[in-house]
This record gives C-alpha cells, sequence and structure tokens, in this order.
C-alpha cells in the first residue's frame, strides 16, 4: 500500500502513539524541525511577581532558576509548556483557556495588582505583542528577557514536495518553506501561523481546532475520512 505523507515541521517528532494514528489511515510521519535554538546568557531578576514563559524552550531555559522562584508566580502559554514545568517539580500558577499571548493578557490582567513586577522570559523570534499590551496599561512594571534564539534551517526541496500534508507549527516553518512553492495541504497549529501562512499565499490552508499536534493529526484524518 503506497502511504501518503505528512511532514512535521516542529522541534519535536511526534510520539510513536501520534505516528501510529496516521499511520491508521496509511499516513507516513516525517519530521524534519526547520529551527534550531541556541541558549544566550541572560540573568532574571531576584524580585518578581509574575514571571511568563511562552513555549517549552522557555521553561528549559529558566529551570535551574526555579529553586530560587518559591516565591514568583509562573504563566505559560499552553499545555505543553505547562507540563514541561511539572516536569521540572513546578506546577504553573496560570495557563489561558486558549494557547496564544493575546489569551494570556486578557486573562492574566485581572490576577495582577498595580505595580507588580512582571517578567517575559521568552525566544528572540516569539511575538513583541503581549509584551508591549501589558506595557501599555501603565499598571506594572514589564520585563523582556530573551533566554534562546531561533534559527531557520533551510529544508530540502525534494522533501517538501514529495509530502501530502505539511504541519506549520510556527510563523518560522511558513517563512522557511513558502520559497519553495510546495503543493500541498497545509495543516497549520494556530492562528498565528495561520496569518503568516496567508501572507506568504500557502493554500490550501487547514487550522488544528486544537492548538496542539494531535490536534493537527485530528485535522488531517477529517481531511482523509471526508
Amino acid at each position: 500500500m503506497t502511504c501518503k505523507q505528512v511532514l512535521f515541521t516542529g522541534s519535536r517528532p511526534p510520539t510513536t502513539e501520534q505516528v501510529a494514528r496516521l499511520r491508521a489511515f496509511a499516513i507516513e510521519s516525517v519530521h524534519y524541525p526547520v529551527i534550531e535554538t541556541q541558549p544566550v546568557s541572560f540573568t532574571l531578576p531576584k524580585q518578581m511577581d509574575w514571571l511568563v514563559v511562552t513555549s517549552p524552550n522557555g521553561v528549559h531555559r529558566i529551570a535551574d532558576a526555579l529553586p530560587e522562584l518559591t516565591q514568583t508566580k509562573i504563566a505559560v502559554v499552553g499545555r505543553k509548556t505547562a507540563n514541561v514545568l511539572l516536569k521540572y517539580g513546578r506546577q504553573a500558577d496560570f495557563v489561558p483557556s486558549t494557547f496564544t499571548g493575546d489569551a494570556l493578557v486578557e486573562e492574566l490582567g485581572p490576577y495582577l495588582s498595580d505595580g507588580d513586577r512582571v517578567v517575559f522570559a521568552r525566544g528572540n523570534r516569539s511575538r513583541q505583542a503581549p509584551v508591549d499590551q501589558l506595557r501599555k496599561l501603565n499598571r506594572f512594571t514589564i520585563e523582556d528577557i530573551i533566554t534562546y534564539e531561533t534559527v531557520t534551517r533551510r529544508l530540502p526541496e525534494a522533501l517538501v514536495k514529495t509530502v501530502t500534508y505539511i504541519g506549520l507549527q510556527s510563523p518560522s516553518a511558513v517563512e522557511a518553506i513558502a520559497p519553495l512553492a510546495p503543493q500541498a495541504t497545509f495543516i497549520v497549529i494556530g492562528t498565528i501561523t495561520e496569518q503568516a501562512a496567508k501572507t506568504a499565499g500557502l493554500q490550501p490552508i487547514h487550522v488544528a481546532r486544537e492548538f496542539t499536534v494531535d490536534g493537527m493529526i485530528d485535522r488531517i484524518i477529517e481531511e482523509e475520512s471526508a
């Protein structure tokens, strides 16, 4: 039986269970991460009311500081980020209902007090808008600390042109893939990546209803079952 292929572009490969779900529909999973992360030197303030971490990579970068952050509340974006934090023995104090920075700002606001010191620990390519939105309120001390940098990798053109589906898991993935003009169906992990894909002229685009790899696989299976 000839399998279709789906190319996942995120930093982590799909799990054994996720691969098996796709194989049940004669779809082969191919993993080629389009970004690499590089650590950068940083120092967290000694006194913080809230630390906001926007990705699993961000959690790994601040992990060594966690024993000293017992008095600091930690907000994260997304279930995956919360789960990585939990592996380091720390429960997130706040997770927004949807996995976006905009939802974080809107829903975290009521938990903040005037004068709170809020520190964002993030990658150099993560969205600046949530930081700016909180800063514009002029109610809090906002600090923005870059803990790692991301570098885009070049994708093999032959690989991109043979797959049926391409999973776009970040705007960086759009940036890497769009110049190759692949003839594929694009499955995107969230609204920000969707905007980037539309701006780049990629189509057709289908957005995962849950902004996770499982949500992307659900969307692929829906397409195969239609």
